[in-house]
């Protein structure tokens, strides 16, 4: 018995040790597997609507060789889903058959071992199909070990080269292994995966630890039966999720959800032998990994028939011209995606003829021109080398043209190569070229972008222009090169800019101190500093200790220090320095800087602000007394985690101690989201010259901005023609993100050319006698400049070998129309000064506005198919005029007459939904589109449970009778969410706001509205007088109840307010009736001389029968001795209604640099104003506890609220508000800029 049961046991471990697990296929054999894929986008929840698509099919594996299998499909069937979760996918059998055509063609493999390894097929199977057929495979791209239960190894598959995580179970009685596969698609090595669009928007790793903005799981599951030979796959599944926002993925988000299942039908013996498919009928087509297709005219927000492209691009084109010629017309707008997507299928030849059948035609010249630049490969290259050889297009033109053409290109090193040609090509007009060498620039930085390391050659046209300046020594070829060379950012660009830096050069001979070109070689700098940060900081740091450098260039070598952001070594060591440094405007400039960052809150200066606290505090005790006056640096930023939005906005001003015109300022501008940093603009000044003129001081500038303060200021600029001619009065430069495409002088040749021609003395040469000819004669104009802003696109891979697209667009469509036609009523002038001075009458009309057009696209894009969630909005503004101006320049005056209109139009609106689409390239026509959020009767609310909804409907108007208008605004919101579901809910659903203006029946017909403007009146009437006399009166009282002025300031101020008033400005608005009937207001503004401060008034007045109602202002400021410091005193009295009462209010302020306080007080107000105010006190003591301020009861003044601000330290404040029953303190509040604590200032 005992042998018998040993005998027993010895032949199942023999039994059990001959059934193998490890993948392969037996080439004798058929096998028959039934394949079935689906994909789903939308929010994922019951009652929201989804798109998605379905494929099944048939697949045969029959053995050619030992190691080669031919595929056959068939029975495709393919289904579209767009509706509710309870929905069904509906077939699409045309699309169903083209699908299967393609699989019907050859198709053959290489397997062993469970490696899937060259995949064959025929040319006429689409990269779109044969990406499906890698789907398939994939299911047999599977490492099977019988010796762990766990394992993990990197290998390829479908998304790339990927690590997966495996788990196997055997069931030895069955002889079957359950094993699943986890696959990390996040970190793949080699990524399936294509950017495009993003290049100039500079990650941000610090945000991403914050959040991710997709996140995505990969899981297979298999049964694989044992046998003797090799194990063999029974059953598979693959299920693939991700979740995607353009926000923070830790909260709500749209949700992506493949699966896909393979199962066996029946396995067989070859009944006969398969030949070998021929191999000219066969094309090497790849490994498993999918491929992405690189079809730019697969735009994922559209789809049509690419049939007969160029006469459907010209139709398009002549459309698009006659529909937007006077005004916009925003229905038209979306068709301009269409003609980029047919302008980028055809050839080069029919483009070139295409120009030249709508080279003399001016609007569908301009459409052409401004939408064949989204054509970014080699053929826009070669039209435009053609258009600007042959000189066709004018200086506007051609700059536009290039810098778009060159931004859009699509950056390969073949296309670099080509566009190397620009730099040694001769224009017409230096600015071309000056755009084009920074345009090359910028085509480096995009190929650095997705090329890393970046090759050389890419950089060197741009370093031998730096050396060829050198050698040439031309300042203007230096600065050009260098701004390039900052565009491009190559790390390699380093050792050539060492050459224009004092002391860090090695031969300072050589070096040029040109401070405008040492300026642009530390800006060239900028961008370096995301790729090589430290060989930008150990350059900065020696420019930075130079302290025989110009003060500015110091502080612009400290900025891009810190650009790279410093270790808190360095910043250290930056600190220790400057206490020993003896340049205050250098401290100045550290110090204000170093404050501001201390306060960042974007994630990218989350490190930098801790070691700027630091340094802060270090450097306090020696210069905690900032002055406003000298060099500074301010930053204002915000970020939201759940959002991973933010933004940042920073200004620089650059002095030198000896000049009170700053050396350089700067404004940039920058928007975080998900994980990347925008630049998104950037202006610098660089007034030179004018430093120069101005020097220390001006002579007769007291700093009230005074009339005595323009004329010190004119008397200065009047001696312009003293500076030498080689220096620059101005210089600009324009960035958008982070790449420069614009710079200019303001050189002493333009300002004398500007003078001769608006001297009063210039004749019929001058351009503006030339100017008003034209206008005499009468002047048509108008412009449409289309332009696709952004085109931002994410692909990459999933098990169903479908590409999943992650797109933006943002198109912009900007349009200017005028008509306009003078009228002199002296024709005999001999100069501008005769012409200028007559009469002139304008009568003009025309349009000027935009449309903006964005969309997000998620979800599946391919040549036959597109099934995703899309948010679409629009927002145009339109402004129309139509006027008659009657200007005497002679007499300071100017009419207007705007004829009574009976239109009604749209100045604003703003329009947004989130829809789930079908679209395919059977019938593109027939789109399936459906709002996320659907209507309530397509919805089965059964069992479903119901979400928050919220739908606010407002239509308000105000009315003008007067006028005869209305400006109305209304506003409707579709709102279905729950609250895990935060932020995203606030953006999906319906949007639509829009701002109108309507006309009004009247009982009285109104011919025109009439505009007077009177800047010289000469007379004040006896009323107003009398109105003023009474509201100085009112005034005066008021200043001799203060306690801030002395005795002696009060009188001074007495004396000057018994000064008679001087008429300052007239200002009507008046509806004139067919009776010549006047209704509307009338302003006037007076000057009230005084000897100390400024005193103005203002009277509003409304004219028509039976009215008195007016309103009176009386403002004054004046300077009052305060200790060690200049204060200022601010006052101003309002009264209104019938001649000016009785209602009243009046405000009170003092202030310096250290102290703030402010009285409002009122006597009489109405009781909507009152009851309005009761409304606002009620969330005041709620808004306290909010911000961490202290409240007590208080018995304070019944009709005065009063606030003191006082500095508390150098960054935070104390506030302190009495309301008539409440007293408000608020301690150590943080403020965004620096503050002095001292009153030296």
């Amino acid at each position: 018995m005992q042998a018998l049961l040993l005998c027993c046991l010895v032949a199942l471990a023999v039994c059990n040790e001959n059934a193998r697990y490890d993948l392969n296929l037996n080439p004798n054999k058929i096998y028959e597997y039934q394949y079935e894929g689906w994909v789903k986008f939308g929010l994922g929840n019951p009652n929201h609507a989804e798109s998605g698509a379905r494929l099944k099919s048939k697949v045969t594996i029959e053995g050619a060789s030992a190691d080669t299998f031919n595929l056959k499909f068939s029975n495709v069937v393919f289904e579209e889903f767009n509706g509710v979760p309870e929905s069904n996918f509906v077939a699409a059998d045309q699309l169903a058959q083209e699908i299967a055509d393609q699989l019907a063609k050859p198709i053959e493999f290489t397997y062993s071992a469970g490696n899937v390894g060259e995949i064959k097929a025929s040319s006429e199977v689409a990269d779109t199909v044969l990406n499906i057929i890698r789907a398939f495979l994939s299911f047999f791209q599977v490492t099977v070990k019988t010796t762990q239960d766990i394992y993990e190894l990197e290998e390829v598959g479908i998304h790339g080269k990927c690590f997966s995580s495996y788990a196997v179970k055997i069931n030895d009685q069955e002889k079957v292994m359950d094993l699943t596969q986890v696959v990390d698609v996040t970190n793949c090595r080699e990524k399936a995966a294509f950017y495009f669009g993003m290049a100039t928007a500079l990650e941000d790793k610090d945000s991403k630890q914050r959040g991710e903005s997709t996140f995505s799981t990969v899981k297979y599951t298999y049964n694989i039966k044992g046998a003797e030979d090799a194990g063999l796959i029974t059953k598979a599944q693959a299920l693939e999720l991700q979740y995607f926002t353009p926000f923070n993925v830790k909260r709500g988000v749209f949700k992506m959800e493949a699966r896909k299942e393979l199962v066996l039908i029946s396995e067989g013996a070859k009944t006969q032998n398969i030949p070998r498919i021929q191999e000219r009928q066969l094309q090497n087509r790849g490994n498993l990994i999918y491929k992405v297709v690189k079809n730019w005219a697969n735009v994922p927000i559209t789809m049509q028939k690419m049939d007969k492209p160029v006469s459907k691009a010209k139709e398009l084109i002549k459309r698009l011209a006659q529909a937007n010629r006077h005004q916009i017309d925003s229905a038209t707008t979306e068709d301009t995606i269409k003609l980029y997507q047919l302008l980028r299928v055809i050839p080069l030849d029919q483009l070139e003829k295409m120009w030249a059948d709508v080279e003399g035609n001016s609007d569908e010249r301009n459409w052409f021109l401004h939408t064949v630049v989204e054509v970014n490969d080699a053929r826009i290259l070669t039209f435009l080398e053609r258009v600007l050889r042959e000189e066709k297009l004018n200086q506007l033109e051609a700059i536009t043209v290039i810098v778009r053409a060159f931004n859009h290109l699509d950056a390969t090193p073949e296309l670099l190569k080509m566009a190397e040609k620009f730099l040694t090509m001769t224009y017409n007009n230096p600015v071309i070229r000056r755009t084009v060498v920074l345009s090359y620039g910028s085509l480096v930085f995009k190929l650095c972008a997705y090329n890393n390391p970046c090759p050389e050659e890419a950089i060197r046209p741009l370093l031998n222009m730096a050396e060829e300046s050198i050698r040439n020594n031309n300042v203007m070829e230096k600065i050009l090169v260098l701004k390039a060379l900052g565009n491009a950012g190559h790390p390699r660009s380093l050792k050539t800019i060492n050459k224009f830096l004092p002391d860090v050069d090695p031969n300072p001979n050589r070096v040029d101190r040109e401070p405008r070109v040492v300026s642009a070689a530390v800006q060239a700098m900028r961008l370096i500093t995301a790729r090589d940060p430290h060989g930008v900081q150990q350059r900065t740091l020696k420019l930075f200790l130079n302290r025989e450098l110009k003060s500015e260039l110091r502080m612009l070598a400290l900025m891009i220090m810190f650009d790279a952001k410093p270790s808190t070594a360095l910043v250290s060591t930056v600190t220790a320095h400057l206490l020993e440094e003896r340049d205050m405007q250098v401290v100045n400039f550290a110090n204000t800087y170093f404050r501001t960052l201390s306060r960042a809150m974007t994630p990218d200066n989350q490190y930098l602000s801790t070691a700027a606290s630091v340094a802060v505090k270090i450097l306090a005790p020696k210069f905690g007394c900032l002055s406003y006056l000298g060099s500074r640096a301010v930053r204002m930023d915000w970020f939201h985690d759940d959002f991973l939005i933010g933004t940042a906005a920073e200004a620089f001003i650059l002095k030198r101690a000896s000049q009170i015109i700053p050396a350089e300022m700067m404004v940039k501008w920058n928007f975080y989201f998900i994980g990347r940093i925008l630049q998104l603009v950037e202006l610098g000044i660089r007034p030179e010259g004018l430093r120069d003129l101005f020097g220390a001081s001006i002579e007769g500038f007291r700093g009230d901005l005074s009339m005595t303060d323009f004329q010190a200021i004119f008397n200065v600029l009047k001696k312009w023609e003293t500076l030498p001619n080689d220096k620059p009065l101005l210089s600009v430069y324009t960035r958008a993100s982070g790449q420069e495409f614009y710079f200019s002088d303001l050189n002493k040749d333009f300002v004398e050319w500007m003078m001769r021609a608006l001297s009063p003395s210039a004749g019929k040469d001058s351009f503006v006698w030339r100017m008003i000819e034209q206008l005499i004669q009468g002047f048509s104009w108008h412009g449409v400049l289309p332009f696709l802003t952004v085109e931002a696109r994410y692909i990459q891979a999933t098990t169903l070998g479908l590409p999943l697209e992650i797109s933006k667009y943002y198109h912009v469509v900007n349009s200017l129309s005028v008509n306009a036609q003078a009228a002199l009523n002296q024709q005999a002038a001999q100069n501008v000064g005769e012409l200028l001075s007559s009469e002139t009458t304008v009568k003009t009309d025309g349009f000027i506005g935009y449309t903006k057009n964005f969309w997000l696209f998620y979800g599946i894009n391919t040549d036959l198919f597109q099934s995703a969630v899309e948010i679409k909005t629009i927002n145009p503004v339109a402004i129309p005029w139509n006027f008659v101006a009657k200007i005497n320049i002679r007499e300071w005056k100017v009419e207007l007459e705007i004829p009574q209109s009976n239109r009604e139009f749209e100045v604003f609106s703003f329009s947004s939904n989130a829809y789930a689409i079908s679209r395919n390239i059977i019938n593109p026509e027939a789109a399936k589109k459906i709002p996320v959020f659907p209507n309530e009767q397509n919805v089965n609310q059964i069992n479903n449970p119901k979400p928050n909804k919220w739908n606010p409907v407002v239509n308000m108007c105000s009315k003008s009778a007067a006028y005869g208008v209305s400006l109305c605004l209304e506003y409707e919101l579709k709102r279905e969410f729950c609250q895990e579901e935060y932020p995203l809910y606030y953006f999906l659903g319906f949007t639509h706001v829009a701002f109108k203006v309507v006309p009004v029946r009247q009982t009285s017909a109104d011919e025109k509205i009439l505009v007077e403007i009177n800047a010289a009146p000469d007379t004040v009437a006896m009323n107003v007088r009398q109105l003023l006399a009474n509201l100085r009166t009112m005034s005066k009282e008021g200043r001799q109840s203060s306690t801030s002025a002395s005795q002696e300031q009060q009188d001074r101020q007495s004396r000057g307010m018994e000064a008679p008033p001087v008429p300052v400005l007239n200002f009507k608005v008046l509806a004139v009736s067919s009776s010549q009937k006047a209704v509307g207001y009338e302003a006037s503004f007076y000057y009230t001389p005084a000897e100390e401060g400024q005193s103005t008034q203002l009277i509003v007045s409304q004219v028509g029968e039976a009215t008195n109602w007016k309103m009176c202002v009386d403002t004054a400021v004046a300077a009052v001795a305060r200790s060690q410091s200049r204060a200022k005193l601010f006052k101003a009295h309002a009264a209104w209604g019938a001649e000016c009462q009785p209602y009243s209010v009046s405000v009170r302020a003092s202030g310096s640099m250290r102290e703030l306080q402010a009285v409002f007080r009122w006597d009489q107000m109405p009781e909507t104003m009152a009851a309005q105010g009761r409304r606002i006190a009620r969330y005041i003591p709620g808004m306290a506890i909010l911000t961490g301020c202290t409240q007590e009861e208080d018995r304070n003044a019944t009709q005065e609220v009063s606030a003191s601000v006082i500095a508390a330290s150098a960054d935070s404040i104390n506030v302190k508000i009495k309301l008539p029953e409440l007293t408000l303190r608020c301690e150590a509040l943080p403020f965004p800029m620096a503050v002095s604590t001292t009153t030296e200032q």
